[in-house]
């Protein structure tokens, strides 16, 4: 009761609307839920291409609204490139992998013979081959329906960057006014937002390319079938640090080892661990020193909660959604907490040590 007493008709009015303002914002995020991501998309856009839309605007004196529109057309073009190349060529060759005649197929029956010659005991019969192949092929076309939806969210986030970027310079400002923070600290959360999104949607990716391209080129030269496409694999699961990579040249030396071929297997091997390897702890370390020094483990869980909120684009959008957590909670800590100064001295050693 004696802390109530202290409390004035002014906090009580303060504390009202903070609290009303709370449950307004999340009526309208909760109604929004589902143009989340297609919003993360554009302000992700929005980051990446404002210096050129300040460049059009400013420099060559381009309306805003033409600035942004060749920005939408440059944005839905690489989109749909890459969509196409999806459909036409990566997912088909996904669905052939595992049919009959496939080298999967067949490097799985080898490792099945193998067990059987050593232990007796038969790993795959053709029901539970037959059950794999089924569900690779339905988990194959789930991620084809995934992508189909996403030409939807193309659009929505197409449009959400029309606007951002027609306004560019002026959302900042107006933002700045609206939330209860100084401004200092605004300043620093927008270099350390830029940071973040550079690390995670040009360094991650960056990354996955120059993997991919090493793992191609120590396939090709091991005379492995479909070098390329491999390689493409590969730098995909390089999104997922550290292990990522060998989740795909590991079972490659696997199959190579079980047709007989034990010298490639070996190289392979040696190829994984120091070369490609190498490129992921050598460029990450680099990457992110360049852009913004991101923890490994915020890659790897960003990653599951981005695929399980938003499906294959949650791949950029989850580890830059905990980035962003992690960066504001950070920034309410200090702004609000005055944590340096005000812990007790009974915790400060275990803080020390």
């Amino acid at each position: 009761m004696g802390m109530l007493k202290n409390i004035d008709s002014n906090d009580i009015k303060r504390i009202a609307i903070l609290l009303l303002t709370i449950i307004v914002g999340c009526i309208i995020f909760f109604s929004l839920i589902d143009f989340f991501a297609d919003f993360l998309g554009a302000l992700i856009l929005y980051v990446l291409f404002k210096p050129i839309t300040k460049y059009l605007i400013e420099k060559w004196k381009w309306k805003r609204g033409l600035a942004s529109l060749l920005i939408m057309l440059v944005s839905l073009a690489l989109m749909v490139g890459l969509m196409v190349v999806l459909f036409n060529s990566f997912i088909p060759k996904l669905l052939s992998l595992f049919s009959d005649s496939n080298v999967i197929t067949q490097a799985l029956q080898d490792i099945d013979d193998n067990f059987f010659e050593l232990s007796g005991q038969r790993l795959l019969n053709d029901e539970n081959l037959k059950a794999l192949q089924s569900s690779a092929a339905n988990y194959i076309t789930n991620i084809l329906g995934q992508s189909l939806s996403v030409l939807g969210d193309i659009g929505v986030t197409l449009l959400f960057l029309y606007y951002l970027l027609s306004n560019t310079g002026k959302i900042e400002p107006f933002i700045f006014n609206l939330i209860p923070v100084k401004k200092t600290e605004l300043i620093r959360f927008t270099t350390e937002l830029k940071a973040q999104t550079y690390s995670n949607v040009l360094g991650a990716p960056i990354l996955a390319v120059l993997q991919g391209l090493v793992a191609a080129t120590g396939y090709w030269l091991l005379g492995l079938p479909d070098a390329l496409f491999w390689g493409i694999i590969t730098g995909v699961f390089s999104f997922i640090p550290m292990v990522g990579s060998a989740l795909i040249w590991i079972p490659f030396a696997i199959m190579l080892f079980t047709q007989g071929n034990h010298y490639k297997a070996i190289a392979l091997v040696i190829y994984g661990v120091v070369i490609i390897s190498m490129v992921d702890n050598v460029f990450r370390f680099v990457l992110q020193k360049k852009f913004a020094d991101v923890h490994p483990l915020i890659t790897v869980m960003g990653v599951i909660l981005g695929l399980k909120l938003f499906g294959l684009p949650g791949i950029i959008f989850g580890p830059l959604l905990i980035s962003y957590f992690l960066l504001l909670s950070k920034i309410y800590k200090e702004q609000f907490l005055n944590s340096d100064n005000d812990e007790p001295e009974e915790i400060k050693p275990l803080l020390e040590d």
